[in-house]
């Protein structure tokens, strides 16, 4: 009898954290939007140069880049919390799981990508890393969001062509071996 009691608990608090994350991931816009800035970092017409980018590219390939600019991420991680938009949102095609989601959390100061698996072969973990680290970080330092994500949306893109290469010399800071297990990106890098 304690044993499923014990075992019904466990069930229990498992089911409540995994909704506690819907709690974070904020409701998918309506009309759906590629950049969404929740922090009120980027300006109207910085939103809406990203966003144009953004969707001549989803035009001509099908595969979706969300933005998501958020003050903070809570009690999550920030690549969880993510790969829930990615995954709530609908973010890429069903058919071809190509959708990418840019996530900033400003006053976590936390960056991820998060990718479906039909975008892991163009944008695997150590690509992302890589983006983060030489093209948005940079410039989230100078508080430039917009030039950072601008620049981070351009190597995801020259990535999916597969013509992103690092900068000559590069050498990741990050120990062998660790890796994000699949959907993407799997370390926030702090800003």
């Amino acid at each position: 009898m304690k044993r499923i009691l014990f075992l019904l608990c466990l069930l229990c608090s498992l089911l409540a954290s995994g909704q506690g994350i819907n709690k974070v991931v904020p409701a998918r816009p309506e009309p759906p939007r590629l950049v969404n800035d929740f922090s009120g970092k980027l300006n109207s017409f910085q939103q809406g140069a990203l966003e144009e980018k953004l969707k001549r590219y989803n035009d001509t390939t099908s595969t979706q880049i969300a933005v998501v600019l958020m003050n903070t991420t809570g009690d999550y991680p920030i690549e969880d919390v993510g790969l829930a938009i990615l995954r709530q949102w609908g973010v890429g095609t069903k058919e071809k799981d190509n959708g990418v989601v840019l996530l900033v959390a400003v006053e976590d100061r936390k960056v991820t990508i998060r990718t479906g698996y039909g975008m892991e072969g163009p944008l695997p973990d150590i690509t992302a890393k890589n983006i983060i680290e030489n093209d948005i970080l940079p410039a989230f330092r100078n508080n430039q969001y917009y030039e950072g994500i601008d620049a981070g949306t351009n190597s995801i893109i020259k990535a999916a062509a597969g013509e992103y290469k690092a900068p000559p010399g590069y050498k990741s800071r990050q120990p062998q071996g660790d890796s994000g297990g699949g959907g993407g990106f799997g370390i926030g890098k702090i800003i």
